[in-house]
């Protein structure tokens, strides 16, 4: 499980470093590549273990092609994944579409979210977490 929240920088060529503790649990569990892609809710790259982009890939290749809503998702975020390597300094290359699509600039975060790991720009992230959630819309995890 991924969690906590992690600041870094990009520099121009769009390297990163993976916060140790992200690396740490990715070499543990045998997992030498991560999975970016664009996330579908807000302006961040969402990476993930080579297993469970393979577990979701099973989903993807199981829907129909005449399923215009599904194949509308699998365009606008699967199709901009990238598979990458981590250097020996534990950095990742962010590719340029992605960069874009979530606003990277000099300063950005890595979140843990659970089974994936999601790459924000710093201002992207703060305002993000500035936002209120509306009562209806929180989810009692305990509960």
């Amino acid at each position: 499980m991924f969690f906590g929240t992690f600041q870094h920088s990009i520099d121009a060529k769009g390297r990163t470093s993976l916060p140790v503790k992200f690396r740490e649990l990715l070499a543990a569990a045998g997992e030498p590549k991560i999975v970016l892609t664009q996330y579908p809710h807000w302006a961040a790259v969402q990476a993930m273990p080579h297993t469970v982009w393979k577990e979701l890939e099973r989903k993807v290749l199981a829907t129909s092609p005449l399923d215009v809503r599904a194949q509308r998702n699998i365009l606008r975020f699967y199709s901009s994944a990238a598979e990458v390597d981590l250097d020996v300094h534990g950095r990742v290359l962010v590719p340029p579409t992605l960069r874009d699509f979530a606003q990277l600039s000099k300063d950005v975060v890595w979140v843990g979210m659970g089974r994936t790991i999601q790459l924000f720009d710093r201002a992207v992230y703060e305002e993000q977490m500035r936002r209120e959630i509306p009562p209806d819309d929180v989810v009692d995890f305990f509960g």
